[in-house]
């Protein structure tokens, strides 16, 4: 079968593509025989083909894999074709992130190491199950939003349209309520029992018609399933039936469904450049978590950029912390947010703490600065309790000045959304995070560190052998207390990748 390729024409896309490659290594290693003479091979392939509809991919995608037993030496090749294929977007995503997503990477990046899609393929000859389960990403978070896909696809919620309406708050009646009560307990926010006399299941007629409506007093055990489903949701858990919280209910099951399958998709991405140990800070979900291996080392909520100043995707590796750290004010921060406040308020610089110097480091009078038009200046806040990088920075290697660093603004963790930085990640449980990466250090080494701390000096530490970073976008995950949370997506980007991925994939 060797060279057999290039004679079949719908193959010829192949030869461009790592996949001809891969093909031609399969068969290498299969002595350039048959693959698929064995039939109980073939039906192993085809019942892990399958398996991929609860990855979000479409099995039909390898249509050649469900014919019947090639005879043919382009039939044969077509089916390896799909095999390799199969393995391809199963570990690396149906879609290049490149094209849609992409990433900053350093150029003395290395992709972690992983089988090959032909060494993936060549293993899968004698143990198909196993070649798909390694395959398939490892990441916890592909895991379980896998598991939860299954059981959606599976078992599907109907629900009808929620009306608009005023906002619904504690103790007020609203016709609207028994749907609502019947929608929260067919998704398992409300216990499945009675709140009310009278029906749920009958169809109650919209809010504006007294003669149908069933009111119902909007009670504290109805709130309190509200506020589940707002968290679920990604909302601000008020309880308040308002308007994000009525387009909630109005996302439909397709919509949720495709939702978890771009974000399948993005998952693949991140398993595919992950190293064995990585922190991995979601923007959209601002939360961030490190792992070793599979094993969770550390985690914490975070506070991400805003939609005009998002935090970029990126992967990097943290080497070093900087400790009590100044504060040097990016230009565009300066330029936007500084220099209006200034001009508005002669007595900024006292308030803030914050120094005038020229590019060479020098104290200037900030008195003697026209703040109209001033040239040849920066701002800088020395360390303190009120400089908004806190006490440390996890600084890593990238061309957009970003970085992870702790906060006084500790208030903003409690929000739902927490896309208000200016692009670098603002991080909860910051002292623990240096805590871990100090931990490798000896015991004189980290008294050092202890004594910088307490100086409020600003000093470097470097950090060898530091985890890779990644700072990703995902919509959608599965909490620690195995519960699923859509998230919002502030930088809009779902909808681009659902219409790729729905152009590019049918179920």
């Amino acid at each position: 079968m060797q060279g057999t390729a290039e004679q079949c024409n719908d193959l010829a896309q192949l030869r461009s593509m790592p996949i001809a490659e891969a093909l031609e290594q399969l068969y290498q290693a299969n002595g350039y025989i048959s693959i698929w003479k064995q039939e109980e091979r073939l039906q192993s392939l085809q019942e892990e083909l399958q398996e991929l509809a609860g990855d979000g991919l479409a099995p039909g995608e390898y249509a050649h894999a469900f014919a019947e037993q090639p005879e043919e030496v382009c039939d044969e090749l077509r089916l390896s074709g799909d095999y390799l294929l199969a393995l391809e977007h199963l570990s690396r995503g149906r879609l290049n992130p490149e094209d849609h997503e992409p990433m900053w990477r350093p150029e003395d990046y290395q992709p972690p190491s992983r089988l090959s899609v032909a060494d993936l393929a060549a293993q899968g000859l004698a143990d198909m199950t196993r070649a798909f389960d390694v395959a398939r990403p490892s990441l916890p978070q592909y895991v379980e939003l896998r598991r939860a896909y299954r059981q959606m696809d599976r078992e599907p919620v109907v629900f009808a349209a929620f009306p608009e309406g005023p906002s619904i708050k504690a103790g007020q009646s609203d016709p609207r309520l028994p749907q609502l009560a019947q929608r929260l307990m067919l998704e398992g926010f409300l216990p499945s029992e009675p709140v009310t006399a009278g029906p749920l299941t009958e169809p109650v007629a919209p809010f504006t018609d007294p003669v149908r409506a069933q009111p119902l007093q909007y009670n504290a055990r109805l709130q309190q399933a509200v506020r589940a489903f707002q968290v679920a949701n990604g909302l601000q858990s008020d309880g308040i039936v308002g308007r994000q919280t009525v387009a909630a209910l109005n996302i439909t099951p397709e919509e949720r469904l495709l939702q978890v399958r771009i974000n399948l998709e993005r998952l693949r991405w991140l398993d595919a450049s992950r190293g064995e140990h990585v922190l991995l800070v979601n923007s959209a979900g601002s939360n961030a978590v490190l792992f070793r291996g599979n094993e969770v080392q550390w985690h914490s909520r975070v506070q991400s950029g805003t939609p005009d100043r998002a935090t970029p995707l990126m992967i990097s590796r943290i080497n070093r912390v900087t400790l009590n750290p100044s504060w040097t004010i990016p230009p565009t921060i300066l330029q936007q947010d500084k220099l209006p406040a200034i001009r508005a308020n002669p007595s900024y610089f006292a308030e803030r703490d914050l120094q005038a110097l020229d590019f060479e480091g020098n104290r200037l009078n900030p008195a003697d600065i026209d703040w109209s038009n001033p040239q040849g200046v920066m701002l800088r806040q020395p360390p303190g309790p009120n400089n908004p990088l806190g006490k440390m920075v996890f600084r890593f290697d990238n061309p957009f000045a970003v970085f992870l660093h702790d906060t006084p603004s500790q208030s903003l963790f409690e929000r739902a959304t927490r896309n208000v930085s200016s692009g670098c990640v603002r991080v909860e449980q910051a002292t623990d995070l240096a805590d871990y990466l100090f931990h490798s250090l000896d015991n004189q080494q980290r008294e050092r560190i202890t004594r910088l701390q307490a100086n409020g000096k600003t000093r470097e530490v470097n950090i060898d052998n530091g985890p890779q970073v990644i700072l990703g976008y995902w919509t959608v995950q599965v909490m620690e207390n195995g519960e699923l949370r859509y998230l919002p997506d502030p930088y809009d980007m779902d909808e681009a990748l659902w219409k790729a991925f729905s152009a590019a994939v049918r179920l």
